[in-house]
């Protein structure tokens, strides 16, 4: 009796076999076991990416530090360690190492694993068809050894997409009575999804070319990420929008209603635990449930955990919701159901970008909130022509000395020489300006040193931008915004990866 398990590898298994990782990874923790006699690796390979990064002087480098004792390896800094994993991640040379390490850990522990690796080349990471494609052919391996034998498939290793389709593969196999498993703790050994019998029944759905843009209600998976859901309240027209979350997200739900229409309402629901499917399914049935029966129900399955996933997924299946994800290298929403790709509207305000992440914003920043900015458009665009000159000027001790204090409406006074110009601002606001040796003149402005000492080059940049703005190409041009933490909520700089698609 054979026993396969099909699995992607993942970032944290490559860190596990470079010494990075104080984990020795998911898949060699699921085969420590010594459940399973045979493994399918998938491999993402990345089209392009120099096969010669991990040889010469970094490998080299990797070599030495990997065999040199405790205390140097952790001195190692963080962005030498990034170094390694760059250079070696999804290749082929990766890919051998991987194996290579896992090969020689199970034979230490004496534990026999037949391991098969394919490696398949994806455009980016969420690449749906080019995963659908690679777990189909991982299941085909395995299906064409004659002997008897189990299949069970591996959720944890690799991204969300990837976990779905290992599910879409079940459910189109449940002949083979495939198990799939997870792991929320990498330190132990992966646990049985229990995915009901419904889940596996072939789904009977006509061809369709289009999607509605209205629900009744739309239930999001709440985690981390914000911006997914934020974009889901964008894309569809619904009274209702549903934030399933634990409670460590619970307040990103109140933040996020912040940002509906008046009309729309808004629930949050935590669960217990986002690491078990059961959580998940039973809250959006009970959700579902409270509803009309003729209701037409959306959910969002793009963020919470992967389990979080399985289990809206399930509760999908079994209640005839209509599930979504945001592709977003793409700029595509996925409806998992019948495949059906479009694309998203995106946000188009850069308030609600900060908003949604947390932050309250102090200063709009709309041009007209500065009359100034517009009368001085001229003298804007001939500091563009005498940059150079400025820059004698950034370069003086007068200039390097001054300050605006924080709150202050109008600026301090100065008076500044440099070569054959001058700029001088009175306590009364007045501002005289001598450029290259010819006077201009200014209108009356209580900013006139932050406009020298670099507003203008803003001012000017809008201008640029503002043409691009008109055509539709950006949305929401601001200068001068301002925002500040909300309830001191700290902002992670992960979240800016998300801007692109909000501009």
């Amino acid at each position: 009796m054979k026993h396969y398990l099909l699995t992607w590898y993942g970032i944290t298994d490559l860190r596990a076999a470079l010494g990075l990782e104080p984990t020795e990874g998911p898949i060699l923790c699921a085969l420590k076991a010594g459940k399973f006699t045979d493994v399918v690796i998938l491999a993402y390979t990345k089209p392009g990416k120099s096969a010669n990064g991990f040889t010469a002087d970094v490998r080299t480098k990797w070599e030495k530090w990997r065999t040199a004792d405790l205390e140097m390896r952790l001195q190692l800094p963080r962005d030498k360690a990034q170094q390694f994993v760059d250079a070696v991640s999804n290749t082929e040379a990766g890919h051998t190492l991987f194996v290579d390490w896992l090969k020689t850990e199970l034979a230490t522990i004496g534990v026999p694993c037949n391991i098969q690796v394919v490696s398949r080349e994806l455009r980016h990471l969420n690449d749906a068809r080019a995963i659908f494609d690679a777990a189909a052919s991982a299941v085909n391996l395995a299906l064409t050894d004659a002997s008897e034998k189990t299949i069970t498939t591996y959720v944890s290793p690799g991204t969300p997409v990837m976990a779905y389709t290992w599910a879409l593969i079940a459910r189109s196999h449940p002949q083979h009575n495939i198990a799939v498993i997870a792991s929320s703790e990498p330190r132990l050994p992966p646990e049985t999804v229990d995915l009901p019998k419904e889940l596996l029944m072939p789904v009977v759905a006509g061809p369709q070319t289009a999607k509605p843009s209205e629900y009744d209600a739309i239930i999001h998976l709440l985690g981390r990420e914000r911006m997914p859901i934020y974009f889901g309240m964008l894309q569809f027209k619904s009274p209702l929008h549903i934030f399933i979350t634990t409670q460590d997200y619970q307040h990103a739900g109140n933040v996020l209603s912040r940002c509906l229409p008046e009309t729309c309402q808004s629930k949050t629901v935590t669960i217990r635990d986002a690491f078990k499917p059961a959580d998940t399914r039973m809250a959006i049935e009970k959700q579902v449930s409270n509803l009309p029966s003729t209701a037409k129900v959306a959910v969002n399955l793009t963020g919470g955990t992967k389990l979080m996933f399985a289990g809206a997924l399930t509760a999908c299946w079994e209640r005839g919701l209509e599930p979504f994800y945001f592709e977003v290298n793409e700029h595509n929403i996925i409806f998992i159901r019948d495949g059906v790709t479009m694309p998203f509207i995106g946000a188009k305000s850069v308030a609600d970008y900060f908003v949604v992440n947390g932050f309250d914003v102090i200063t709009n920043g709309r041009w007209e909130d500065n009359p100034c900015r517009a009368a001085r458009m001229d003298i804007t665009k001939e500091l563009w022509g005498a940059r150079q000159t400025l820059g004698k000027l950034y370069q003086t001790p007068e200039f390097r000395t001054y300050r605006v204090p924080w709150g202050k409406k109008r600026n301090p006074p100065f008076s500044w020489k440099w070569g054959d110009s001058h700029a001088a601002f009175t306590e009364k606001g007045e501002a005289t300006l001598v450029l290259n040796g010819k006077p201009r003149t200014l209108p009356a402005c209580d900013d006139f040193g932050q406009y020298l000492g670099g507003g203008w080059l803003e001012e000017y940049v809008f201008t640029v931008l503002r043409e691009i703005e008109e055509r539709g190409v950006i949305h929401d041009l601001r200068i001068g915004m301002e925002v500040d933490y909300s309830a001191r909520i700290i902002h992670r700089p992960s979240d800016l990866r998300w801007l692109s698609a909000v501009i």
